[in-house]
Protein backbone atom coordinates (compact mmCIF):
# COMPACT_ATOMS: atom_id res chain seq x y z
CA UNK A 1 0.00 0.00 0.00
CA UNK A 2 1.31 3.40 -0.94
CA UNK A 3 0.10 6.95 -1.43
CA UNK A 4 -0.91 6.41 -5.07
CA UNK A 5 -3.08 3.41 -4.09
CA UNK A 6 -4.93 5.62 -1.63
CA UNK A 7 -5.28 8.42 -4.19
CA UNK A 8 -6.86 5.98 -6.66
CA UNK A 9 -9.34 4.82 -4.01
CA UNK A 10 -10.16 8.40 -3.02
CA UNK A 11 -10.74 9.43 -6.65
CA UNK A 12 -13.46 6.82 -7.23
CA UNK A 13 -16.96 8.22 -6.87
CA UNK A 14 -19.57 5.49 -7.09
CA UNK A 15 -22.89 5.06 -5.41
CA UNK A 16 -22.90 2.73 -3.67
CA UNK A 17 -19.22 2.41 -2.77
CA UNK A 18 -18.73 -0.60 -0.50
CA UNK A 19 -15.76 -0.91 1.86
CA UNK A 20 -15.21 -4.03 3.94
CA UNK A 21 -12.43 -3.99 6.54
CA UNK A 22 -11.40 -7.09 8.44
CA UNK A 23 -8.60 -7.89 10.87
CA UNK A 24 -6.88 -11.08 9.73
CA UNK A 25 -4.23 -13.51 10.94
CA UNK A 26 -0.79 -14.14 9.50
CA UNK A 27 -0.48 -17.69 10.80
CA UNK A 28 -2.09 -20.43 8.71
CA UNK A 29 -3.59 -22.16 11.75
CA UNK A 30 -5.08 -18.89 13.02
CA UNK A 31 -6.48 -17.66 9.73
CA UNK A 32 -9.02 -20.44 9.16
CA UNK A 33 -11.73 -18.28 10.70
CA UNK A 34 -10.92 -15.32 8.43
CA UNK A 35 -12.84 -16.77 5.48
CA UNK A 36 -15.90 -17.37 7.67
CA UNK A 37 -15.76 -13.87 9.16
CA UNK A 38 -15.40 -12.36 5.69
CA UNK A 39 -18.38 -14.36 4.43
CA UNK A 40 -20.43 -13.00 7.36
CA UNK A 41 -19.40 -9.44 6.48
CA UNK A 42 -20.30 -10.07 2.84
CA UNK A 43 -23.75 -11.29 3.88
CA UNK A 44 -24.17 -8.19 6.06
CA UNK A 45 -23.11 -5.96 3.15
CA UNK A 46 -25.56 -7.66 0.76
CA UNK A 47 -28.40 -7.33 3.24
CA UNK A 48 -27.69 -3.64 3.82
CA UNK A 49 -27.28 -2.89 0.10
CA UNK A 50 -30.50 -4.68 -0.82
CA UNK A 51 -32.41 -2.85 1.91
CA UNK A 52 -31.30 0.57 0.58
CA UNK A 53 -31.10 0.10 -3.19
CA UNK A 54 -32.98 -1.73 -5.94
CA UNK A 55 -31.55 -5.17 -6.69
CA UNK A 56 -30.61 -4.23 -10.27
CA UNK A 57 -28.48 -1.37 -8.91
CA UNK A 58 -26.50 -3.49 -6.45
CA UNK A 59 -26.21 -6.69 -8.48
CA UNK A 60 -22.97 -5.53 -10.22
CA UNK A 61 -21.50 -4.55 -6.83
CA UNK A 62 -22.34 -7.94 -5.30
CA UNK A 63 -20.98 -9.75 -8.35
CA UNK A 64 -17.71 -7.78 -8.17
CA UNK A 65 -17.50 -8.54 -4.45
CA UNK A 66 -17.92 -12.27 -5.05
CA UNK A 67 -15.29 -12.25 -7.81
CA UNK A 68 -12.87 -10.31 -5.63
CA UNK A 69 -13.25 -12.57 -2.61
CA UNK A 70 -12.63 -15.64 -4.76
CA UNK A 71 -9.16 -14.23 -5.48
CA UNK A 72 -8.10 -13.90 -1.82
CA UNK A 73 -5.18 -16.08 -0.82
CA UNK A 74 -5.97 -16.96 2.79
CA UNK A 75 -2.59 -18.68 3.18
CA UNK A 76 -0.73 -15.38 2.80
CA UNK A 77 -2.76 -12.86 4.76
CA UNK A 78 -1.27 -10.03 6.73
CA UNK A 79 -2.73 -8.19 9.76
CA UNK A 80 -5.74 -6.79 7.92
CA UNK A 81 -7.75 -7.04 4.74
CA UNK A 82 -9.65 -4.27 2.94
CA UNK A 83 -12.07 -4.74 0.06
CA UNK A 84 -13.27 -1.76 -1.97
CA UNK A 85 -16.09 -2.52 -4.39
CA UNK A 86 -18.36 -0.54 -6.68
CA UNK A 87 -20.27 -1.25 -9.87
CA UNK A 88 -17.17 -0.68 -11.98
CA UNK A 89 -14.37 -0.98 -9.44
CA UNK A 90 -13.02 -3.76 -7.23
CA UNK A 91 -9.76 -3.88 -5.30
CA UNK A 92 -8.43 -5.85 -2.35
CA UNK A 93 -5.56 -4.78 -0.15
CA UNK A 94 -3.61 -6.88 2.32
CA UNK A 95 -2.85 -4.49 5.17
CA UNK A 96 0.26 -4.60 7.39
CA UNK A 97 -1.80 -3.29 10.32
CA UNK A 98 -4.94 -4.31 12.18
CA UNK A 99 -8.27 -2.67 11.38
CA UNK A 100 -11.63 -2.71 13.11
CA UNK A 101 -14.05 -5.16 11.49
CA UNK A 102 -16.76 -3.26 9.64
CA UNK A 103 -18.86 -2.72 6.51
CA UNK A 104 -19.20 0.82 5.16
CA UNK A 105 -21.56 1.89 2.37
CA UNK A 106 -21.14 5.45 1.13
CA UNK A 107 -20.44 7.55 -1.97
CA UNK A 108 -16.69 7.10 -1.47
CA UNK A 109 -14.49 4.33 -0.13
CA UNK A 110 -13.45 4.29 3.52
CA UNK A 111 -9.76 5.18 3.38
CA UNK A 112 -9.31 6.82 6.79
CA UNK A 113 -7.48 3.80 8.28
CA UNK A 114 -5.18 3.62 5.25
CA UNK A 115 -4.30 7.31 5.41
CA UNK A 116 -3.68 7.08 9.14
CA UNK A 117 -1.40 4.05 8.72
CA UNK A 118 0.52 5.67 5.88
CA UNK A 119 1.21 8.78 7.96
CA UNK A 120 2.34 7.04 11.14
CA UNK A 121 5.86 5.74 11.60
CA UNK A 122 6.40 1.97 11.27
CA UNK A 123 6.51 -0.11 14.44
CA UNK A 124 9.76 0.22 16.29
CA UNK A 125 10.58 3.57 14.69
CA UNK A 126 10.25 6.55 16.94
CA UNK A 127 8.95 9.81 15.61
CA UNK A 128 11.67 12.46 15.33
CA UNK A 129 12.07 14.51 18.47
CA UNK A 130 11.91 18.24 18.30
CA UNK A 131 15.09 19.88 19.40
CA UNK A 132 14.63 22.74 21.79
CA UNK A 133 16.94 25.73 21.44
CA UNK A 134 19.39 26.05 24.27
CA UNK A 135 18.41 28.48 26.94
CA UNK A 136 20.80 31.30 27.60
Amino acid sequence: MNRSDIQVLQSVREHPALSILLPTHRGHTDNRQDAIRLRNLMDQAAERLLSKFPKREVQPVLQNLETLTNQIDYRHLSDGLALFVGREFARQMYLPFTVKERVIINDTFATRDLVHALNRPPRGVLAPRRLHPERR
